[in-house]
């Protein structure tokens, strides 16, 4: 589905990725792991075309993604983003931010409104809810809400930066829940940013492992942990692992 080839990327004087290859599996769900400043969220809006790389080329489907801002937003609509919060416009309802790229669209009505019905099912959103605008709706709902407007257009893959990052760990554990449900019904390409050991271990079918900017190890977590290519890797994990006995 991706595969990122001589991939880098620099801010200023700040090197966010070393020249990498990547290939990412079609039908998964593949968790881009890491402490913070490692590149996750860089290697994700390189994904969706959002930054450009320095050297390098990404491709979707097999193609380079295209140079032209014009011919990028129609590559973007195959691609679903959903941001830690739900990035939603808080001067629309819920629908309203759900509803806004089908609209721009110029999709039918009837369309709009069947693939609505359809999306309010499969997140459990509640429905009377739709007509709220997000300061009125929990941190939960509104992570819904900035779920079905990235699946509002029925992408090949879905693209998420943390989206579970700011939930208390109640929500964030009924979420996780619910996303793991919507990933094995729908079959479809995940790339998943977090940080979080555990949510990786519960989402990802595959674990892409970074560190200052550069792949440590790509695998399962089961082949990580067995069999770490580097001491980072291992060491990554125990941290992590620390932590979830001290929240225990």
């Amino acid at each position: 589905m991706f595969e990122l080839q001589g991939v880098s990327k620099r801010f200023g004087t700040t090197q966010a990725l070393q020249p990498l290859e990547l290939r990412l599996p079609s039908g998964r769900t593949t968790v881009l792991l890491g402490p913070s400043g490692c590149g996750k969220s860089t290697l994700l809006r390189l994904m969706n075309g959002l930054i450009r790389p320095d050297t390098g080329r990404v491709l979707f489907e097999g193609q380079p993604l295209p140079p032209e801002e014009a011919a990028m937003l129609s590559v973007r609509q195959r691609m679903g983003y959903a941001l830690q919060g739900g990035g939603l416009f808080p001067h629309l309802t819920a629908g309203q931010n759900v509803e806004l790229m089908a609209r721009y669209l110029r999709w039918p009505s009837e369309r709009i409104r069947a693939r609505l019905e359809a999306l309010v099912e499969l997140t459990r959103f509640p429905g009377e809810a739709l007509g709220r605008f997000p300061a009125q709706l929990s941190g939960g709902q509104r992570q819904r809400v900035g779920l079905m407007r990235a699946l509002m257009l029925e992408p090949r893959v879905l693209l998420l930066d943390e989206p579970l990052g700011a939930l208390d760990t109640l929500v964030r554990s009924e979420l996780q829940v619910d996303l793991r449900a919507i990933f094995e019904r729908l079959g479809m390409t995940v790339v998943l940013v977090t940080h979080d050991l555990s949510e990786a271990a519960f989402l990802g079918h595959c674990v892409v492992l970074l560190r200052e900017g550069r792949v440590v190890q790509q695998g399962t977590l089961a082949e990580l942990e067995a069999s770490p290519a580097d001491p980072f890797v291992t060491r990554f994990i125990q941290a992590q692992r620390r932590v979830l006995e001290r929240g225990a």
